[in-house]
């Protein structure tokens, strides 16, 4: 009998860690900012996954649930919607909460900008803005995919916010929203074409 209840609370630690580091894991993949949560939690709870009451805990406590596959990002499969009215996903199984992440916004209108962390690389587009979510503490760089554009007669010049000072690749760790957007200028000389 003493064996067996040796055995057991150690397989019940060992469960229990195993289940800590898939929590973790998921939160860093599945990293929502703080509107992003609070519509996660009202679709759950529209879709059955949680009670409204539970909802309003978890958003009053700056918690969202996730789930052991899906995520918000794009590319993830299946898609978890982060608005109260998308459609239900089906046979999702609920591992645990995470807690509110941070906005990295990124803008650059000639070039695209990757963003590298541990989950991988992120691209977004020229000419736009695209804004990625991670939890505290995570390692980025954004990098251009070119610094000249010389059919306009343009170069990188710079960033202003997060990245200002840096060269058109930029190393940061995420403690806080942030924001970053690449400056341009014309190349001295050059015709437009």
């Amino acid at each position: 009998m003493r064996s067996c209840l040796t055995f057991c609370v150690m397989f019940l630690m060992a469960a229990s860690s195993i289940s800590s580091a898939q929590l973790v894991t998921r939160c860093a993949d599945d990293a929502v900012a703080a509107t992003d949560a609070l519509g996660r939690n009202a679709w759950a709870a529209n879709c059955g996954y949680v009670t409204p009451q539970a909802r309003d805990f978890f958003d009053a406590d700056g918690d969202y649930l996730v789930f052991t596959t899906g995520c918000s990002r794009v590319g993830c499969s299946p898609a978890l919607p982060v608005t109260a009215l998308a459609p239900c996903v089906s046979d999702l199984v609920k591992l645990g909460l995470c807690k509110n992440a941070f906005a990295v916004s990124v803008s650059s209108f000639e070039s695209g900008v990757s963003v590298a962390s541990p989950r991988g690389v992120e691209l977004c587009p020229d000419s736009g803005t695209c804004q990625f979510a991670y939890v505290t503490g995570t390692p980025i760089t954004m990098s251009l995919t070119s610094t000249r554009n010389v059919a306009d007669c343009l170069q990188f010049s710079g960033w202003q916010g997060a990245c200002a000072g840096q060269s058109s690749s930029c190393s940061l760790v995420v403690n806080s929203d942030v924001s970053a957007r690449a400056v341009w200028s014309r190349i001295s000389g050059c015709i437009p074409r």
